[in-house]
């Protein structure tokens, strides 16, 4: 399957579920912006650590996907909570460009004080079930 995992944090908690995606389903693992850009992939998966608003290098970077580049877009978002808000503007500017969104996944991880959150290995496991699962359908 032509795929790509990519990845954008500023702290890296994000990127060792985008190795463990590039591993499992065989494909390039690079951050965003990546060295190649995407050509003709069937879905890109996008993990980015964000709370309610999508850094502007994941915004520039999906704003110029066309149906070219990939088919389909599915984003896994770590925060504190889980949850995917902030997503709907990026969506909506994709659909437009011809590029579909075909699933999401809030991941929580705790952060404290001193010590940034990390996914542990059942975040991780369920990000790759996550990610088999949309690439098989």
């Amino acid at each position: 399957m032509k795929a790509k995992s990519l990845h954008f944090s500023k702290g890296g908690d994000v990127q060792p579920i985008a190795a463990e995606i590039g591993r499992e389903l065989q494909c390039v693992c690079d951050q965003i912006p990546p060295a190649y850009p995407c050509e003709g992939e069937k879905v890109v998966f996008i993990g980015v650590s964000m709370n309610g608003k999508l850094p502007g290098a994941v915004d520039h970077f999906c704003k110029d996907l066309n149906p070219t580049r990939t088919k389909s877009v599915a984003f896994y978002v770590l925060n504190n909570d889980g949850n995917t808000n902030g997503l709907d503007a990026i969506k909506a500017a994709m659909k437009k460009n011809g590029v579909e969104t075909v699933g999401e996944l809030g991941i929580a991880v705790k952060s404290s004080l001193f010590k940034k959150g990390l996914p542990t290995d059942a975040d991780i496991k369920n990000a790759l079930d996550w990610a088999v699962k949309i690439a098989n359908a």
